[in-house]
């Protein structure tokens, strides 16, 4: 598993937040291939992705909204 990618967010609560996107790479014949593994919180907290950019944590229920525009 590979930190591939990292978001900031915005909370709903007013808090920032950091996102962390994890793949696992793989090859397959001639092509690089990467499979999502997992979008959590960067103390591994457990996110449910709701939309492009948007996201909640499971544990508190806040909603968080990256601004980025390549955001999962």
């Amino acid at each position: 598993m590979v930190l591939k990618r990292l978001y900031h967010a915005h909370g709903s609560d007013g808090k920032d937040y950091e996102i962390h996107v994890y793949v696992e790479p793989a090859s397959h014949e001639n092509a690089h291939i990467e499979r999502l593994v997992k979008v959590c919180l960067a103390d591994g907290g457990e996110l449910r992705v709701l939309s492009r950019r948007h996201y909640e944590v499971v544990a508190t229920g806040v909603r968080l909204e990256a601004h980025d525009p390549d955001a999962i």
